[in-house]
C-alpha cells in the first residue's frame, strides 16, 4: 500500500509541475532536414484571452548542424486568417566560441527552448494558428529532428 501511495505522489507532482502549459507539440523532420518551404504549423486553443502567455519555440537538432545559429520566421493567426505577429528571430544552438551545443541533451541530440514572445496577449478566445518556418540558406537544412511551440502561462 504504502509502494503504491508513494508512486501516486510522484506522478501527481510530475503532472502538476507544468500546469502553466497551455499547449506544446512538436513535429518530426523527415530524415533529420528541415525544407525551406516545409512550414511546422500548429492550431493552438486559447480559452482565455485576458491572461499573459509566453510563446516558445522547441528545435532538436543534431551535433552536425551547419551553423552556431539558426534563423526562423513565425506567424501567429487567428480563426479568421488574420495576421496577428510576425517576425524573423534568430537564436544560438551552439557557443560561437566553443563549438558546444547550448541546449539540453547528451550524444548526438540536443534540445533547445527560445522564447518567441513574452507576456504575449491574444485578442479574444479561439483556436490560433502558430506558423514556423526555417530561413536559412538552406532548401533542406540538415541535422534538424524536430521543431515545437510551446504556449505556457506567463508566471511574473
Amino acid at each position: 500500500m504504502r509502494k503504491y501511495l508513494l508512486g501516486f505522489i510522484l506522478i501527481t507532482s510530475l503532472l502538476s509541475c507544468d500546469r502553466n502549459r497551455v499547449f506544446e507539440d512538436n513535429i518530426d523532420q523527415p530524415g533529420a532536414f528541415w525544407l525551406a518551404d516545409s512550414v511546422a504549423s500548429f492550431k493552438v486553443p486559447i480559452n482565455d484571452p485576458d491572461l499573459e502567455y509566453n510563446i516558445l519555440l522547441n528545435i532538436r537538432n543534431g551535433l552536425q548542424f551547419p551553423h552556431s545559429n539558426i534563423y526562423v520566421k513565425y506567424h501567429i493567426t487567428d480563426s479568421l486568417g488574420r495576421e496577428r505577429a510576425q517576425e524573423l528571430r534568430n537564436f544560438e544552438l551552439f557557443n560561437t566560441k566553443t563549438g558546444y551545443p547550448l541546449g539540453n541533451g547528451t550524444g548526438d541530440i540536443f534540445e533547445s527552448q527560445f522564447v518567441l514572445l513574452k507576456n504575449y496577449v491574444f485578442d479574444e478566445a479561439g483556436t490560433y494558428n502558430i506558423d514556423v518556418q526555417q530561413y536559412m540558406r538552406y532548401d533542406s537544412l540538415p541535422e534538424v529532428y524536430s521543431v515545437g511551440v510551446r504556449v505556457e502561462k506567463s508566471i511574473e
